[in-house]
């Protein structure tokens, strides 16, 4: 079934294959084929291609010099390709062009009522801003933190961690501006104003202007000695959800059969078994976004010393919220400000997050003061033109890339990639793609000590899906699309994609990756 942006496959009980895929996309060339003949591909790229794997498969380069245009390799790069979590380079593009690098999301709250000593008379209410991660990646350094493997894919693939970060930090902050503005106790309720955007569910979560820990429940599971219970822990703490676990553990090498469910609402159920040895991470989304961070507030404002009279669980009253635009300075008592904008899409591309590439089209919307997916894709349609490719010629229909009508050619998104090297928000475009050997999505594709890490800057997508009849899955694509500082020293895009490459386990998923960064290694090699 499709679900993820990234392909992933697990072993389920008897030994059946338990599929999520995602991320799908095809276009069209916007660079026109060269007048003469290209040489031929390199005998390194050759060889990869033609192991028995691909022997149903179909691949797809193209590279060109990133300055002039010229075209030094081509195969099939005119035809369209399932472009899976290449998508996001459409996505982010379009969200620099409309914010900008140096954009903060402001997060402010606001009390409704007097305040009389200490007690405010009143509801607090925090005016959700869209804002991607409200705090909760943010380091020292004042960068985002993110993980080669990110706890979104915790559920997908095997070797996902958390970051360090406290993911409560946003509202740890605002709670206490909100002590610090004189107020110890709210005799009122906590609300949550989420009304930037249509909160709009999507795929398995659910878009919305109030994001915290990526709206996700973080479950640690640690094995305890085969045959005992494993111990599960839960990221962030709070009332808002209770945790039933009946893990066990198994003998080591044993694979996992991890199911999370939420049977109930405010319950997070995960059972099954675990093999002895390192703790696994598995993840819960959450189902109401709004309630959920008003819970967390109210959490967050009893740590900062501010006692609510409301109960810290239940729904938020969205229909006690004063009318849109009545807020005023007067009765701020709290401000977040987000990193810059250029860390967000660090995340989005290093990591490949979907919920937050997704959102970035709700905000287009919500800046052009209109509301909802299709709104904003029609912003990145705007976008297409502006880089001088006819959209006519492609299809978008998500900002992730999980949709099969994400369509476009390698040719075309490497138009794309060269005209964002000609403006001045380049260095945040580049500054995002995962580095082959380095960071992100793409640290393992090569080893960190091989010549071509750290040349090679390019966003990757798969998409896995079921082949039914055979019992087996099938990677519909797998894709790198990015930039290359070649052995030459010559700069160049690249683009290249294989598809319908049957597999059996998760590890020749893991291959296929590899093998097309050796593609592009032997391309790197060439040119």
């Amino acid at each position: 079934m499709i679900a993820n942006r990234r392909a992933f496959l697990t072993t389920a009980a008897g030994g059946a294959l338990a599929l999520t895929a995602c991320g799908t996309s095809q276009a069209a060339a916007a660079t026109p084929p060269p007048t003469t003949p290209l040489p031929p591909l390199p005998p390194a790229a050759l060889e990869i291609m033609g192991r028995p794997r691909y022997a149903i498969s179909r691949w797809f380069v193209h590279v060109a010099d990133r300055a002039t245009g010229e075209v030094l390799a081509g195969l099939n790069a005119a035809d369209l390709v399932l472009a899976a979590s290449t998508t996001k380079l459409w996505s982010t593009g379009t969200a620099l062009d409309a914010f900008g690098p140096d954009f903060r999301f402001l997060t402010p709250v606001h009390r409704r009522g007097p305040v009389a000593d200490g007690t405010l008379h009143g509801d607090l209410v925090l005016v959700a801003s869209g804002d991607l991660t409200m705090g909760g990646r943010d380091t020292a350094a004042g960068t985002i933190a993110f993980t080669g493997l990110d706890h979104a894919e915790a559920n997908s693939l095997p070797g996902a961690t958390l970051t360090v970060e406290n993911p409560l930090a946003g509202l740890d902050d605002l709670a206490a501006q909100v002590a610090a503005s004189g107020i110890k106790a709210v005799d009122g309720d906590v609300l949550i104003d989420a009304r930037l955007f249509d909160q709009t569910p999507k795929d398995d979560y659910v878009l919305s202007p109030i994001m915290i820990n990526d709206n996700l429940i973080d479950l640690t599971v640690t094995p305890g000695a085969a045959g005992a219970a494993a111990t599960v822990t839960s990221r962030p703490v709070t009332a808002a959800y209770t945790i039933r676990a009946t893990v066990a553990t198994v003998a080591a090498g044993q694979p996992p059969t991890l199911t999370v469910t939420t049977p109930e609402p405010g319950v997070v159920a995960i059972s099954g078994e675990v093999p002895a040895g390192a703790p696994l991470l598995r993840t819960a989304q959450v189902a109401d976004p709004q309630s959920f961070a008003r819970t967390l507030l109210i959490e967050a404002l009893g740590r900062a010393g501010v006692t609510v009279t409301a109960p810290p669980t239940g729904p938020n009253r969205a229909d006690a919220l004063p009318a849109p635009g009545s807020y005023t300075d007067a009765d701020r008592v709290a401000l977040h400000r987000s990193l810059p904008f250029s860390e967000n899409i660090k995340l989005i591309n290093k990591v490949s997050m979907n919920l937050q590439a997704d959102t970035l089209i709700m905000l287009l919307a919500a800046k052009a003061g209109k509301r909802t997916l299709p709104d904003g894709m029609a912003i990145v349609q705007q976008f297409v033109r502006k880089a001088g490719i006819d959209p006519a010629t492609m299809s978008l229909s998500d900002g992730r890339g999980n949709e099969y009508t994400d369509l476009f050619t390698p040719a075309t998104v490497g138009a794309l990639l060269r005209y964002m090297s000609t403006r001045p928000d380049f260095p945040t475009y580049l500054a995002s793609m995962p580095r082959y050997g380095v960071d992100g999505t793409e640290t393992t594709v090569v080893p960190p000590d091989a010549p071509v890490a750290g040349k090679v800057a390019a966003k990757s997508g798969t998409t896995v899906a079921e082949d039914v009849m055979n019992q087996r899955a099938l990677v519909m694509t797998r894709g790198n699309a990015g930039y290359m500082t070649a052995r030459s020293g010559r700069e160049a895009v690249v683009a290249v994609y294989v598809m319908h490459t049957p597999i059996a386990v998760i590890d020749d998923v893991l291959a296929i990756a590899a093998e097309v960064a050796g593609v592009v290694t032997a391309l790197w090699e060439r040119w």
